[in-house]
């Protein structure tokens, strides 16, 4: 049987490297093509190009080079910095290894032994399987559902304390995949000031956060200081995945170690990545809108469908996905394979981010409402099918 989770050691695959598990699952899954789909993982809207472009939708094949917009002044002015703290890339997953490459580099030559890169979990399997390849160990630290149901997932600090003391990197997703729920607050602080303290890099995934960015909480990583970085893109929140255009943040000498690295694996940016990355950057706010429009259609009627079937639903403030716990402790890989897939509907266990959550579904709410609405019926009905199963089975 495959295990979908992210791994976080190389048992199994000495002299190699271990495979992205949960696309072994997830890409045949998406070539089934069902009716109805609540997997999505960042925001479905639909840029139209024509529109976005204009006359310059004829421009893309030509060199980027000499244009007048650089799309990182537009970064660096949403984000408070300075444009030498800002690196275009293409998507944050390569973000993700541009930024561990780069802090390795800043500590390659003073130490003495093993890098040690300690990694959060759940999490999206290319950030700790990323530090697999590149660093000598990986050390996992938990973040749990918190103990109320209700609220932030949380960190058992004494666990997080000796994993920061033996490494000197650590990686985060300040906003959880699956759970959709930003750090809390104390928490965070905490690992910034833990790690400080022990003068340990901080590499922030925040490939999320922008659907933050009108509370109260909203803070990237970056802005707490040297070795900070953070990373971020238009894949998720503003359905730009297929340009692949995204940035790190992060201190100015951190920044040219990064771009160096860059350079030497990519070259430049491609030109119709950076004219299509410029043009959806001056129009964020049509997404931003759409984000808003949908959790307020769409939000209610998921919170009936849980509620009808007795689920605590622990909602998350902002975003565009959230999870929850099957009743009695139903497989969700079984969940989704047998009681949706009988309902044409696609929904992600929560096995793929972590093997603690084996019992969780994760969910988006990320489409326009009329397929939303017909995406809840099949998950009524899946839900329904699945717990009228296992009364039976209980009762027997």
């Amino acid at each position: 049987m495959t295990n979908y989770w992210p791994r976080f050691t190389r048992a199994g695959f000495a002299n190699s490297v271990a495979p992205i598990d949960y696309l072994e699952w997830y890409i045949p899954a998406l070539q089934e093509a069902r009716e109805h789909n609540l997997s999505f993982s960042g925001m479905q809207f639909e840029w139209n190009l024509s529109e976005l472009l204009g006359n310059e939708i004829y421009d893309l094949a030509k060199p980027y080079i000499g244009d007048v917009v650089d799309p990182r002044e537009i970064i660096a002015n949403r984000e408070g910095v300075d444009v030498e703290n800002v690196l275009i890339t293409h998507g944050a997953t390569q973000g993700i290894n541009i930024s561990l490459l780069a802090a390795i580099a800043k500590i390659r030559d003073s130490v003495n032994g093993e890098i040690t890169v300690a990694v959060e979990s759940p999490t999206y399997a290319p950030i700790p399987q990323t530090a697999l390849i590149l660093a000598d160990r990986v050390i996992r630290m938990n973040k749990s559902p918190p103990k109320e149901a209700l609220g932030h997932w949380r960190i058992d600090r004494k666990e997080w304390q000796k994993a920061i003391e033996q490494s000197q990197i650590i990686m985060i997703t300040p906003i959880s995949n699956p759970c959709g729920w930003d750090l809390d607050l104390d928490d965070r602080d905490w690992i910034i000031s833990t790690a400080q303290k022990n003068g340990v890099i901080i590499i922030a995934d925040e490939a999320y956060n922008d659907a933050y960015r009108h509370t109260d909480s909203y803070r990237s990583i970056h802005s707490f200081g040297e070795n900070c970085i953070s990373i971020n893109s238009l894949t998720k929140v503003y359905s730009m995945g297929p340009i692949r255009f995204g940035w790190i943040i992060a201190d100015s000498a951190t920044i040219v170690i990064a771009r160096r690295i860059f350079m030497t694996f990519s070259g430049v940016m491609a030109s119709p990545t950076m004219k299509i990355g410029v043009a959806a950057l001056e129009n964020l706010s049509l997404v931003d809108d759409a984000i808003k429009h949908y959790r307020e259609a769409n939000l209610p009627g998921l919170r009936a469908v849980l509620e009808r079937h007795g689920i605590v639903w622990n909602e998350p403030p902002a975003g565009v996905f959230g999870c929850f716990k099957l009743p009695y402790d139903q497989d969700s890989e079984h969940f989704a394979d047998h009681h949706c897939k009988a309902n044409d509907l696609l929904v992600v266990p929560g096995s793929m981010f972590s093997d603690d959550l084996k019992n969780w579904v994760r969910v988006a709410w990320s489409i326009e409402p009329n397929k939303f609405k017909l995406a809840l019926d099949a998950l009524d009905k899946s839900l329904h099918s699945a717990i009228t199963q296992k009364q039976v089975n209980k009762s027997n």
